[in-house]
């Protein structure tokens, strides 16, 4: 069973190739998207060789949690705007929350 800290590492990585693809889509949003990925990208890093470590005495999991749940909040935004992938995204804030809360109350956890 993967920790919580593994679930947010893939989470964290699969949110910064989406914003990739986003910025690709999205001339304007280029710029942003990459700088996001590049963000979710060294998180997924921290988070993966140190899961109980911290940066400037902010715990990784807590760091990874927080942006695991900015994009929730950025998934819930793009679902309000786009009938087509609503249910997709409003799924995938569902997850990134969930496993948000649960990496910072717990990173060596793992799912019941």
């Amino acid at each position: 069973m993967p920790t919580h800290a593994e679930l947010s590492t893939k989470l964290l990585i699969d949110a910064a190739d989406f914003f990739v693809t986003l910025g690709e889509q999205n001339p304007p949003l280029k710029d942003q998207m990459e700088e996001n990925s590049t963000v979710f990208k060294q998180m997924a890093a921290l988070l993966a060789q140190e899961p109980t470590g911290a940066l400037n005495e902010t715990p990784h999991a807590e760091l990874a949690g927080k942006l695991l749940q900015d994009a929730a909040t950025f998934f819930i935004t793009l679902a309000e705007q786009n009938e087509p992938i609503r249910e997709q995204m409003t799924e995938n804030a569902r997850v990134y929350k969930q496993i948000g809360e649960l990496v910072m109350a717990s990173p060596l956890g793992v799912l019941d």
